[in-house]
């Protein structure tokens, strides 16, 4: 069943064999893929792992990698192309789901396969992240966890007025669409009810689980910081305009004319600087919005930076420079850029909603409601004139913001999930026909023997 592994005392060791699904993994591109990576090392160290990962990743230099760390003797990359169907339904937004669809049957026929020459004893999937696509690794037989999940968000009706026609169109269909899938899915009900555990990504995920399907789920956020934390920040010089970071894909959701449009109404007295990390197809239509306003000129003393998307490792300096982070995005399952806003002492500037509510606190953060779009501009701009003058509150939440990111580490997720693959491991001999009930055992107590946190089903794992 599993590889056997040899400890000091000459004693022999189990170790599970578990098969992750990842079709986002790298450990450096974006997000989703260092998702994938991190969730494959964690489990990794304890485990035989096998991960099927999607046709854009380098398995040469995943498995690389895993030799670096040490761990090529138990993680292994193997890649699943995209069909000739899968790949031509990928290249549009409005049949990508059908292509990714069709990319996971042609991983579970590799899954099958691979299970019938030495069987997994669990699986997990864990890229992409949104609820659309379960995959089929549940119908392998053996335990099969989910997550963390999102996706279940939808945009909010009152700021439709902040995009262009096109781009609310697009978002009314998005949300009827969600609303149906969410409660209807075939594929995403019968997944549920064959996990032996699926895990929500944020209170919303949950709260639109249990609405919908009638399950109750742990939660816990999707991603963490790959570094960790600054112990301390130097204070800002009150002297200087304020340095203000925003980040994300130029994308229609992501509403950065929120900021603009606060920053308009500054006073004069009040001095920014602005820079932008992101790409997307809103970047001329948000720069002709700032020149509109006049927001970058040498006559308003102001400058706006549009830096584009650098390597990963080249933008956390920005977070370094900033003296404040804002976050204005109206869908979004949570944010990477506020765990790095977080992790450098920057005090955040947030929509108070969806993921960022369970990231942002008091000592971190300035939270912003989202009752209106005039409200949220106006609240925007009053807590950047705070922060632009209160040296106290930004001390006390640059401090707080530090505080904060020590919950946001993969060490911490690796307690999670240790607990999540040793609650299902203890269900196979129970479920698991392929495999003697004492090997069954003698794997769990890898998991078992390991620091563990016990969570009840409802509580909230990253607060």
């Amino acid at each position: 069943m599993s590889q056997a592994v040899a400890t000091a005392d000459s004693s022999v060791k189990q170790y599970p064999r578990i098969l992750q699904v990842a079709f986002a993994c790298d450990p450096e591109t974006s997000m989703e893929t260092r998702i994938g990576w991190q969730r494959a090392r964690l489990a990794a160290e304890h485990s035989d792992l096998t991960v099927l990962v999607g046709p854009n990743s380098n398995t040469k230099q995943l498995n690389l990698k895993a030799k670096e760390i040490g761990l090529a003797d138990q993680l292994r990359f193997h890649q699943v192309d995209h069909s000739l169907k899968s790949k031509l339904l990928s290249q549009t937004a409005t049949t990508y789901y059908l292509g990714l669809h069709a990319w996971h049957k042609s991983v579970y026929r590799v899954a099958k396969q691979l299970h019938k020459e030495q069987p997994f004893d669990l699986v997990h999937q864990t890229t992409y992240c949104g609820y659309r696509e379960p995959g089929y690794g549940w119908k392998l037989g053996v335990p099969f966890i989910w997550g963390p999940v999102g996706g279940t968000q939808s945009f909010p009706s009152k700021y439709l007025s902040q995009l262009t026609p096109k781009a609310a169109w697009i978002e009314v269909c998005r949300n009827a669409i969600n609303a149906w899938q969410l409660r209807y899915s075939r594929r995403v009900k019968k997944a549920i009810s064959k996990s032996t555990n699926v895990i929500s990504a944020t209170q919303q995920a949950h709260d639109d689980l249990l609405r919908t399907q009638g399950i109750r789920t742990p939660v816990q956020i999707e991603t963490a910081l790959d570094f960790l934390p600054r112990c301390e920040r130097s204070t800002r010089d009150t002297t200087q305009p304020i340095r203000i970071l925003w980040a994300g894909r130029l994308k229609a959701w992501k509403c950065l004319p929120l900021l603009l449009k606060a920053l308009a109404e500054l006073p004069e007295e009040t001095k920014f600087e602005l820079r932008i990390l992101g790409q997307g197809d809103q970047e001329q239509t948000w720069k002709r919005l700032a020149r509109k306003l006049d927001l970058d000129s040498a006559k308003s003393g102001n400058r706006i930076e549009w830096l584009g998307w650098p390597e990963y490792r080249d933008t956390l300096k920005h977070y370094a420079w900033a003296d404040a982070f804002v976050f204005t995005s109206m869908r979004d399952t949570s944010g990477t850029g506020l765990l790095e806003a977080l992790a450098y002492g920057t005090p955040i500037i947030g929509v108070n909603h969806q993921g960022a509510a369970d990231i942002m606190t008091d000592d971190c953060a300035l939270k912003i409601d989202v009752e209106s779009p005039q409200e949220t501009i106006t609240q925007i701009q009053q807590s950047i004139i705070r922060l632009s003058t209160e040296l106290e509150l930004w001390k006390r939440l640059s401090t707080g913001a530090i505080e904060r990111s020590k919950q946001y580490t993969w060490d911490m997720q690796a307690e999670s999930m240790r607990e999540w693959y040793s609650e299902a491991l203890s269900s196979l001999p129970s479920q698991a026909t392929i495999h003697s009930s004492s090997e069954a055992e003698s794997a769990n107590k890898n998991w078992q023997t390991l620091p563990s946190v016990k969570q009840s089903n409802s509580q909230v794992l990253s607060s």
